[in-house]
C-alpha cells in the first residue's frame, strides 16, 4: 500500500518557474497544504508507525515530509530518501519561467509541444526517462510494504499512471494536486481530498495546467 502525495506549493510554483531538480522553499500556503495532507493521512491511517516515510531528496519534498512526519508522530530522522522519486530534470531551463522558454527558444518549444513524452531540454531528461526510473522503483515493491511517499507533480502522475496501467497520453492528461493525496493498492488508484474519498480514477479525467513543476 502506498499513500502518494506531492510537496506543497513553492515560491517557484507561484512564479511559474520550472523547478525540476532545483529548489525553492514552500510558501505559507504550501506549508498549510502539507499540514492539511498530514491531518488527512492521520484520518486514513490507523497506525502511522506501521508505515515507512519515503521522499524525493529535493528540498521541497524533504520540507513536506518533515511536516508529515511531525504531524503523524514519526521520527523525521528516519525519512528514507529515494533519488528515483526526484522531479523531471529540465536541464538548462530550470529557473526560467515558461514564458521565457517559449519566447527564448521557440524551435525547441515547438519540438517539446510536438512530443512532450520524448523531448529532452538541453542537459535535461525526457518524461520517458522519468517513467523508466519510476518503473524501476515500483518494480522493487513487494506489495506488502506500507509506504507514505512524498514526490513531485510530474513524477507523481507518472507513478500513478504506471501503477494503474495507463497510456502515455493518459499520464500526460493527469493532474498534479497539492491539496490531495492518492492511495495505490491492489492495482487501484484512489484520490482523497478534504478527508473524503473520491471515485476511483483509472483514467485521471481531471486535467490541470501542469506548468511550473
Amino acid at each position: 500500500m502506498i499513500y502518494l502525495l506531492r510537496h506543497g506549493e513553492t515560491v517557484w510554483n507561484v512564479e511559474r518557474r520550472l523547478q525540476g531538480q532545483k529548489d525553492s522553499p514552500l510558501t505559507t500556503r504550501g506549508i498549510v497544504q502539507a499540514r492539511a495532507l498530514a491531518r488527512l493521512l492521520g484520518e486514513l491511517i490507523e497506525d502511522p508507525a506501521a508505515f515507512t516515510l519515503v521522499a524525493s531528496p529535493l528540498g521541497r519534498t524533504w520540507q513536506t515530509a518533515v511536516i508529515v512526519a511531525e504531524a503523524l508522530g514519526l521520527d523525521s530522522q528516519a525519512i528514507r530518501f529515494e533519488p528515483r522519486l526526484k522531479e523531471h530534470h529540465f536541464g538548462q531551463w530550470e529557473g526560467l519561467t515558461w514564458g521565457e522558454v517559449e519566447s527564448g527558444v521557440p524551435d525547441l518549444w515547438a519540438a517539446r509541444e510536438a512530443d512532450k513524452w520524448n523531448f529532452r531540454a538541453p542537459d535535461g531528461e525526457s518524461y520517458a526517462l522519468v517513467a523508466a526510473r519510476a518503473r524501476n522503483w515500483l518494480a522493487e515493491r513487494n506489495g506488502q510494504e506500507r509506504l507514505i511517499v512524498v514526490s513531485h507533480g510530474l513524477t507523481g502522475r507518472v507513478l500513478r499512471g504506471l501503477y494503474g496501467g495507463l497510456s502515455q497520453d493518459e499520464i500526460m492528461a493527469a493532474y498534479e494536486p497539492q491539496d490531495s493525496l492518492f492511495r495505490l493498492t491492489d492495482g487501484v488508484v484512489q484520490k482523497f481530498e478534504s478527508g473524503h474519498p473520491q471515485n476511483n480514477e483509472p483514467g485521471f479525467q481531471q486535467p490541470t495546467d501542469t506548468k511550473g513543476i
